[in-house]
């Protein structure tokens, strides 16, 4: 494990993002990101959005990450801490940045941390509690193995140490605390936008339903502060069919990618017709879940009107790939810079 440390001392400014626009020359689409820190920088650097230093450097370039950026990985504030960071950057260069609140992000600042990992913790801990979390970590893999001398079977130590690691992780209270409500990652959480339409294409972690698209992006806003103005310390506080909680709502949403049914098509017309947009991209839903897709790779659904690019970055080492919109086209961009075109942007 590595932790990374992050040196944010304040809350950024109000990121005030715009929910709607024209279509950009050039925007840059990472999925669910998974706290693969290390592959989102790689994928930035050889896009030339960024600098070796981490400094922006992709001019007016839109960079938008469909949510998800914590959970499952070792980088998920180092992650954070750069999306934070360019944000400002872009903006003075005449770009722009934009990070969706997937339903990890509402877990992770709501104490649900079934998919928090001991690094993710660790890069909120001091070096020397991660010293001594590796000495004791060290003395407890000896006693798993049993004594050296002893002749006897050897059980696998690997799930049993994942466990240890996850219930002794030091930062545990340094996460909750930057998490929380008056904490740095926490503030910014709880600005983040539902869903953003650039030109025709309509950008949301999980998929709009039509009860949902009704509110438009504005109404979709204004819902979410209402449900962050509550105060909610847990996730089990939140309504269960509320807009983060809601399993056709905008975080959780699923059948526009794993259904082909009349029904399922119909919605997602519906929701676009009442959105003024042509083409739905979600993140939320892995690409090697679905029927004829594949990991690493983004998927075209419903004729082409709906783009997955959840990609499983968490699992893809140094694979997987991103989406570059510019010139009308949607292509894919592979680590290493393979491309190949996905689909048109639809303009009716």
């Amino acid at each position: 494990m590595q932790a990374k440390r992050g040196k944010r001392l304040e809350v950024p400014a109000e990121p005030d993002w715009a929910l709607e626009g024209d279509l950009p020359a050039r925007v840059v689409v990472v999925g669910d990101l998974n706290a693969q820190y290390a592959l989102f920088r790689r994928f930035l650097e050889d896009l030339k959005l960024v600098k070796k230093n981490g400094a922006w450097c992709g001019g007016k370039t839109v960079l938008f990450q469909m949510g998800d950026i914590p959970n499952r990985g070792a980088g998920a504030r180092a992650a954070m801490d750069l999306m934070m960071d360019l944000l400002p950057q872009a903006r003075e260069a005449g770009g722009d940045v934009y990070w969706l609140l997937g339903n990890h992000e509402v877990m992770s600042v709501l104490g649900h941390e079934a998919y928090v990992s001991a690094e993710e913790y660790l890069e909120f801990a001091t070096v020397e509690e991660i010293d001594r979390f590796y000495s004791a970590r060290t003395r407890y893999l000896y006693e798993l193995l049993g004594p050296p001398e002893l002749a006897a079977i050897v059980e696998p130590t690997g799930g049993r140490i994942k466990a240890w690691e996850e219930a002794f992780a030091p930062g545990k209270g340094a996460y909750r605390s930057a998490m929380g409500p008056s904490g740095l990652y926490g503030q910014f959480i709880r600005r983040l936008p539902i869903a953003v339409k650039l030109g025709p294409l309509l950008f949301v972690h999980g998929g709009l339903s039509p009860g949902w698209a009704q509110l438009g992006l504005s109404g979709l806003t204004d819902r979410a502060r209402l449900e962050w103005s509550r105060r909610p310390l847990y996730y089990q506080e939140l309504d269960p069919h509320g807009l983060f909680r809601d399993p056709l709502g905008p975080l959780w949403h699923r059948a526009y990618c794993v259904s082909n049914a009349k029904v399922v098509r119909r919605d997602l017309q519906d929701s676009l017709g009442q959105m003024r947009a042509t083409q739905m991209l979600v993140g939320h839903t892995r690409t090697d879940t679905v029927p004829g897709g594949e990991a690493s790779v983004p998927l075209l659904r419903q004729r082409g009107r709906l783009i997955m690019t959840d990609v499983g970055l968490g699992d893809a080492g140094e694979g997987g790939s991103v989406l570059v919109i510019e010139k009308g086209v949607i292509e894919s961009w592979s680590a290493g810079g393979a491309k190949s075109v996905v689909v048109p942007v639809k303009t009716r």
